[in-house]
């Protein structure tokens, strides 16, 4: 299910980064979606997000980075099996943004690949 990771304060940028480190069992990173939230709490929109750099994608699997925002929790980004660790994935905001925490939803199959283990979190 979903898990949040909230900041130690609150963070400025227009670029938030997810470095995936290493996942449960699988050569392959996955995420299916995600949010910011801002300083009210609330999600803020992704109407105007876009994908600014992705080192991997899946791309013959229609698992792009733009997946972890695109309202489908069925869809997914998903590195290229046997890519090395660590990926990363830089999404644009559209504009600088103040954030206090980052919610995060794993694949929602049951024993899938590629679930996130060690991470970090960039904003800038």
């Amino acid at each position: 299910g979903w898990q949040t990771v909230k900041f130690g304060a609150v963070a400025k940028g227009r670029y938030v980064a997810i470095e995936c480190r290493s996942t449960h069992a699988a050569d392959q990173a996955a995420i299916a979606e995600i949010y910011v939230k801002g300083t009210d709490g609330n999600r803020l929109s992704r109407e105007p997000w876009t994908v600014k750099y992705a080192d991997s994608e899946n791309e013959m699997g229609n698992h792009t980075g733009d997946k972890v925002f695109d309202l489908q929790e069925s869809t997914y980004w998903q590195t290229q099996r046997g890519s090395d660790f660590p990926h990363l994935l830089v999404i644009d905001l559209g504009s600088e943004q103040q954030m206090t925490a980052l919610d995060y939803l794993p694949r929602a199959e049951q024993g899938a690949p590629g679930n996130v283990k060690e991470y970090r979190v960039y904003i800038y």
